[in-house]
C-alpha cells in the first residue's frame, strides 16, 4: 500500500514539474513574440507621403522631415496667403518638395523648397525657394528647373549652385546678402556638374514625398 502511494506521488511531481515547464515555456514564447513586435513597431518609419507607393524609409534623409515639411508650411501659406485667400492657387499646385543641406557651414542647415503647376511654373521654369532653418526666405527664385546642383565652391562664404532655367545650366552665387533671384540671367555654367556634388529637389530621379500646403 504504502509502495503504491509513493509511485503515485511520484507520478503527480513528474506531471505537475512538466506542466509548469511548459507554463514556462509559453510565457517566454509569448514574451518573445511581444518583444519581436515591439522592436518591429519601433523600427518602423512613419511615411510622410501615404498617396504614394513608397515606403516612408526609402526618402531620403534631406527630405522627409515632418517637422521641417510644417515649418514650410507655414511659411508657403504665409507668403501666398491673399492668393489662397482668393482661390487663385487650385488645390493640385498646393504641394511642395524640400531639400536640406548647410550651405554656409554654420551647422544650420538651409532649406530648398520645389512647387508645382500651372501657377508656380512656366515655360522657362518654376518658383523655388530657399529658406533658413526658421522658415525666413533668403531668396525667391523664378524660372528654375530642378535639380539644383550645389558646388563644392563658395562666394561670400555660401557654396555656388548650379541652376538649370531656359534648357540651360547658370552658375548663381551668393551676393553677400542672398542668391540672385533669376538664375537664367547669371553666367552660363558650360561644365558638365560632377556627379558626386549633391543634387536638391531631383524628384524625377529619387523618391521625395510631396507634402500639401
Amino acid at each position: 500500500m504504502k509502495t503504491t502511494l509513493l509511485t503515485a506521488c511520484l507520478f503527480a511531481i513528474i506531471a505537475f514539474s512538466a506542466c509548469n515547464s511548459g507554463s514556462k515555456k509559453g510565457a517566454e514564447a509569448t514574451t518573445d513574440s511581444a518583444t519581436t513586435a515591439l522592436a518591429a513597431a519601433s523600427s518602423a518609419v512613419a511615411d510622410p507621403d501615404t498617396t504614394d507607393n513608397i515606403p516612408g524609409d526609402q526618402y531620403g534623409v534631406n527630405t522627409a522631415s515632418t517637422e521641417t515639411a510644417n515649418l514650410v508650411r507655414l511659411t508657403l501659406k504665409d507668403l501666398f496667403k491673399d492668393d489662397l485667400a482668393k482661390g487663385f492657387i487650385p488645390e493640385e499646385n498646393r504641394k511642395f518638395i524640400f531639400f536640406e543641406y548647410d550651405l554656409n557651414d554654420d551647422s544650420k542647415k538651409e532649406i530648398f523648397v520645389g512647387l508645382i503647376g500651372g501657377y508656380f511654373c512656366g515655360s522657362g521654369g518654376c518658383t523655388m525657394l530657399l529658406l533658413d532653418n526658421q522658415g525666413n526666405v533668403i531668396t525667391y527664385f523664378t524660372v528654375t528647373d530642378y535639380p539644383v546642383v550645389i558646388d563644392n565652391n563658395k562666394t561670400n562664404g555660401w557654396k555656388d549652385l548650379i541652376i538649370m532655367s531656359g534648357g540651360k545650366n547658370h552658375l548663381v552665387k551668393y551676393n553677400g546678402k542672398k542668391y540672385p533671384s533669376n538664375p537664367s540671367v547669371q553666367p552660363i555654367f558650360k561644365m558638365i556638374p560632377g556627379d558626386d556634388l549633391p543634387r536638391a529637389l531631383d524628384h524625377v530621379n529619387h523618391p521625395y514625398p510631396w507634402f500639401k500646403f
